[in-house]
């Protein structure tokens, strides 16, 4: 039903958050829009197993103000992933 991708922040579209784990590292989670509560608040799915016993099949309802489209947070720019090498394979 959700395989079909959908932008963001509606319905079925992956999001990320901030989030800390339990030796209060900052992590970002990835997950998934369920449903929008109408209330300013979603419930989500979260993709990462971190939490098996914390929250029933990895859900949880989170303000949409704390969910943002990319992993990299507001402002920050993502490193580049090409290296300034060329990419050529050497010849056999």
């Amino acid at each position: 039903m959700l395989k079909a991708p959908a932008a963001f922040p509606y319905v079925g579209s992956v999001c990320y958050f901030d989030d800390r784990t339990s030796d209060d590292q900052d992590v970002v989670e990835k997950a998934r829009i369920q449903r929008d509560n109408g209330d300013g608040t979603a419930l989500i799915s979260i993709d990462s197993r971190r939490y098996p016993h914390e929250v029933a099949s990895g859900n949880r309802k989170i303000a949409f103000d704390q969910l943002r489209e990319t992993e990299q947070p507001a402002g920050v720019e993502a490193a580049s992933t090409v290296s300034a090498k060329s990419r050529r394979r050497r010849a056999r």
